[in-house]
């Protein structure tokens, strides 16, 4: 019995995106060719750079299409990250504070009881991926998992963290991870099929790798963070959830829910990047397999980078670029949400003047007091 075997996750036919028309794109054309250069030395499979409401470049490498299904390099993350936050939202999930053993009973008398959803979030579950390979049960296999430190002292983010959230979000579903995948969070988001790994008895999946699908919708990860959690002019992920991600965790001011920040720049830092990010906002998804994901609300700006594992990737660049390179300022009235439901901020005018100010000293206490 093989190990693993392709499983497909619903989709739709794809929600069309918007490509900006040569003549009214908002980065510039030296920006563009400059970032699709510095993909292709990368050896990278795809780059998108989405920008104010359209898609301002979509590249390939020559063997690949822009339907084809590619390798998330890491992306697994965020997808299961923000799949909690949807099963928090239509209640599968009480509270992220709760102990997986509430779905994992086969832990509730022992250590193991001690983590919680947040500590999978974090990546300070204790948890040590099994020193096993994967076998055809994916339960079994993640369930053998040991505790190697108290939940909640060891910050270690792994991919194994992210199979163990799978395992906890099917159960509480109570359906097999690529059906829940596909109603809870794919088919809402507008995208296509999907395709990840189950294990050879069909009845579970392994989510810690391997997830397939196209670039375009790749993207609409970011594209929901830009949008706060919208997608289809529906509200998809809560968002108090997405302002929970995006807060630093207890352990490092760089990193949230599996999610990576800019700012402060640290030149010595745990983010590997030359100069500070253009945008202060800036956040992004560092898979371990290669892909970069990133999004500056401030600019509207989400960049996907796939492809294999770059040594020397410098995290600010490709944005820096980008941001750098756009050419048409932003209008007058800003949106700070989505497209479609967003509240508008007025123009910025001159402030009134300030007003003047009497001041009355205060009446002096009786003396008995």
């Amino acid at each position: 019995m093989p190990a693993m075997v392709p499983a497909e996750v619903p989709g739709g036919a794809g929600a069309v995106l918007p490509v900006a028309a040569p003549d009214s794109r908002s980065i510039g054309e030296d920006g563009l060719k400059a970032a699709q250069g510095l993909a292709e030395k990368a050896g990278s499979t795809a780059l998108l750079v989405w920008h104010r409401g359209a898609l301002q470049l979509e590249w390939y490498a020559p063997q690949v299409r822009p339907f084809d299904r590619l390798p998330g390099g890491g992306l697994e993350d965020a997808l299961m990250v923000m799949l909690t936050g949807q099963a928090l939202k239509t209640g599968l999930l009480p509270s992220i504070d709760t102990s997986v053993a509430t779905w994992l009973p086969e832990w509730k008398d022992g250590p193991r009881a001690r983590v919680t959803v947040r500590h999978l979030l974090e990546g300070s579950s204790g948890l040590d991926a099994p020193a096993e390979p994967p076998g055809p049960d994916a339960a079994a296999w993640t369930l053998s998992a040991p505790l190697a430190a108290e939940p909640g002292t060891r910050f270690q983010p792994s991919a194994f963290e992210t199979q163990v959230l799978g395992l906890v979000l099917s159960r509480a579903a109570g359906k097999p991870l690529p059906a829940y995948l596909g109603e809870g969070l794919w088919q809402p988001l507008g995208a296509r099929p999907a395709t990840l790994m189950a294990d050879g008895k069909g009845t579970g999946a392994y989510v810690h790798c391997c997830v397939e699908a196209a670039a375009r919708d790749w993207l609409r990860l970011g594209l929901l963070v830009l949008d706060r959690g919208e997608a289809g002019g529906a509200g998809l992920i809560p968002v108090h959830w997405l302002d929970e991600m995006l807060r630093p965790v207890p352990f490092s001011r760089h990193d949230g829910w599996r999610v990576r920040f800019g700012w402060p720049f640290e030149r010595q830092g745990t983010v590997q990047a030359k100069e500070a990010f253009a945008d202060g906002d800036t956040v992004f998804w560092q898979g371990r397999e290669g892909a970069r994901l990133t999004v500056s609300r401030g600019q509207e700006l989400v960049v996907l980078r796939l492809g294999p594992p770059v040594a020397d990737w410098d995290e600010s660049r490709l944005a820096n670029l980008l941001s750098r390179a756009v050419t048409t300022p932003p209008p007058d009235n800003r949106k700070i949400m989505s497209r479609g439901s967003s509240t508008e901020l007025p123009p910025i005018t001159k402030p009134p003047p300030v007003p003047k100010v009497e001041t009355v000293p205060l009446d002096p206490l009786p003396a008995n007091q």
